[in-house]
């Protein structure tokens, strides 16, 4: 399985960031997966 990834202007890859940083409690770190594999197939250790 594949997906694709759709390009985001860095604006607003910084916007969401900020907002989910001062707006969720205990965040630390944002990232943003661009592998072409669908999400339920990545795995974080």
């Amino acid at each position: 399985m594949t997906a694709e990834v759709p390009e985001l202007d860095w604006a607003l890859l910084k916007k969401m960031t900020d907002r989910i940083l001062s707006e969720v409690p205990g965040i630390c770190r944002v990232c943003y997966e661009l592998s072409p594999k669908p999400i339920a197939t990545v795995e974080w250790e």
